[in-house]
């Protein structure tokens, strides 16, 4: 089963990391957009949403650019990838109100959704444990690779 990273949320990644790798400078949308081959338009729009996600500062001007607000140990990939994606969020389902009776089916629906529920905290934990520093790195720890592998 193959479960895939949106072009969003690499594309988030990976301009995070060029900003991480700027060492406390600050890159212009051109200089990104080239060192990681991204479509400037596409970036536009993935910086603005990670701007308005407090990760990131802009600066206008001829020294202009964008850094990071925090350092990239404090950047976990979830906040990344949530700031660009939709949250990984917990399924709605086949729960019933209190004293409601059950439809047909409801209890494996409710075992399914109780699963995927423990799959989604699980994908959460982990890509919490998992920082900007961490990826940036090249010396990525498998568990983290496997983590990024499952982000749903």
């Amino acid at each position: 089963m193959a479960i895939k990273l949106s072009k969003k949320g690499e594309y988030a990644l990976r301009a995070m990391i060029a900003l991480a790798h700027a060492a406390g400078g600050s890159l212009t949308i051109q200089q990104i957009a080239t060192a990681q081959d991204i479509p400037k338009k596409f970036l536009e729009q993935i910086l603005l949403a990670l701007k308005a996600a407090g990760l990131v500062h802009s600066k206008a001007g001829p020294r202009g650019g964008y850094d990071l607000l925090a350092s990239p140990e404090g950047i976990s990939v979830r906040r990344i990838l949530e700031a660009v994606e939709e949250p990984i969020s917990m399924p709605k389902g086949a729960r019933t109100a209190a004293g409601e009776q059950a439809p047909a089916g409801a209890d494996s629906a409710l075992r399914l959704s109780d699963t995927l529920d423990d799959i989604r905290a699980y994908v959460r934990q982990k890509l919490d444990g998992i920082s900007l520093a961490d990826i940036a790195s090249k010396d990525l720890p498998e568990e983290h690779v496997e983590a990024l592998m499952w982000y749903i």
